[in-house]
């Protein structure tokens, strides 16, 4: 798994993934705990030497490659949160333009403990990500929304999913690609789905 098209279509994927627990998590729903864990652990690994760092368990990714490959061919499982992918993205196009809030989420995460909680990841994500001039406007159960909790649970899976978009950037990727390179992201995703069914239990 140290292809780079592997990785490429990982990042993708980790932001769907992202997303996916985002609207779990806005409407109360099961959310998977051990994608949840490779979704904010991938916030603290902005220092990788090498790309398996970030994904120590591809397996943990399965669901946001199956989801990845439904939007790809036009039939998303949940278009809510492909929004919250798509704009994810956005997220981290904006941050690469802005060099003052990518300093400051540096030194955000390098001041996280070796065990973060989500209530730090939020402080860290409120300080930098939010300051952009766009946020994601996530809806939901407005109860839940209203726990404080659940903002900072929905506040970490978000900046776990800017840490995916940035790298799938990183590694080439582009929106526009979204739309006029589909057919060969899908054509990745396909494969690299097949191997995770097939490989990875």
């Amino acid at each position: 798994m140290d292809d780079l098209t592997d990785y490429h279509s990982l990042s993708l994927a980790g932001v769907v993934l992202a997303a996916d627990l985002v609207h779990a998590a806005a409407h109360g729903l099961d959310q998977d705990e051990a994608a949840t864990r490779s979704v904010k652990l991938a916030i603290t690994s902005q220092h990788a030497e090498q790309l398996r760092d970030v994904f120590p368990q591809i397996g943990d990714f399965r669901t946001g490659v199956k989801a990845t490959v439904s939007a790809l061919q036009g039939q998303p499982d949940n278009p809510e949160a492909l929004r919250y992918a798509l704009q994810l993205i956005e997220l981290a196009s904006l941050l690469k333009r802005s060099p003052d809030v990518i300093d400051r989420l540096g030194k955000e995460l390098d001041q996280l403990p070796q065990d973060p909680t989500d209530q730090e990841f939020a402080r860290a994500y409120q300080a930098s990500i939010s300051t952009l001039g766009k946020r994601i406007q996530v809806t939901g159960n407005p109860t839940l929304l209203q726990q404080q909790d659940t903002a900072d649970n929905i506040r970490a899976l978000l900046l776990g999913g800017v840490r995916f978009a940035w790298l799938w950037q990183q590694l080439g990727g582009r929106r526009w690609h979204l739309v006029l390179k589909r057919k060969q992201l899908l054509r990745a995703m396909e494969a690299l789905n097949t191997i995770l069914q097939s490989t990875v239990h």
